[in-house]
C-alpha cells in the first residue's frame, strides 16, 4: 500500500510539472492548490487568509459571548448594520460555530482548495472541509470604511 502511494504521488507531481510547461506558472498554481491544496499556517495579520483564520479561531473559542465579540470585528462594514448582524447572529455564525473543528486541523491549519478574485475588491476562498467532497466558500473583501482592511462579507463555513 506504501508503494502504492508513492507512485500516485510521484505521478501528480509530474502531471503539475507537465501542466506547468503547457500552461504557464498561474495555471500551475491554480491546478496544484486544487489537486494538493495549500495548507494556511499563521498568515501574515490583516492578509485576507489571516481575517479567515481569526474567524475560525473564533468560532472555536468556548465562550460565546467573547468569541461573537471577535468575530463580528471581522466581517466587512456592510454587514454591520442591525439586520445584518442579526442575521449573522441566528444562522451563519451557529453553523460556523459548530462546524469549525471540518476546517481547522489539530493545528489550527485550513487547506485552501481555489480562490476566484472579484471584480469588486474581493476574493473568494474554497476551504477544504473534511466532511465533503466540495470546498466551502468564504468570501473577503477589502473594506474601504475600515481603513481597507480585508473583512467577511460572505462565509459559508
Amino acid at each position: 500500500m506504501h508503494r502504492r502511494a508513492a507512485f500516485l504521488e510521484t505521478a501528480i507531481a509530474l502531471a503539475i510539472a507537465a501542466l506547468a510547461l503547457i500552461t504557464g506558472c498561474e495555471t500551475f498554481d491554480k491546478a496544484r492548490m486544487k489537486l494538493l491544496g495549500v495548507t494556511v499556517d499563521k498568515p501574515e495579520p490583516e492578509t485576507a487568509e489571516w481575517v479567515i483564520h481569526q474567524a475560525l479561531l473564533a468560532a472555536k473559542d468556548p465562550d460565546d459571548e467573547r468569541a461573537w465579540d471577535k468575530f463580528q470585528k471581522l466581517l466587512h462594514s456592510q454587514e454591520r448594520t442591525t439586520n445584518a448582524l442579526k442575521g449573522w447572529q441566528q444562522f451563519g455564525w451557529p453553523r460556523m460555530r459548530r462546524q469549525a473543528k471540518l476546517y481547522l486541523d489539530e493545528n489550527d491549519r485550513f487547506v485552501l482548495r481555489d480562490f476566484k478574485v472579484m471584480q469588486n475588491d474581493g476574493i473568494d476562498f474554497f476551504l477544504e472541509n473534511r466532511e465533503r467532497d466540495l470546498p466551502t466558500p468564504c468570501s473577503v473583501y477589502l473594506d474601504f470604511a475600515n481603513n481597507k482592511h480585508w473583512r467577511i462579507k460572505r462565509c459559508s463555513l
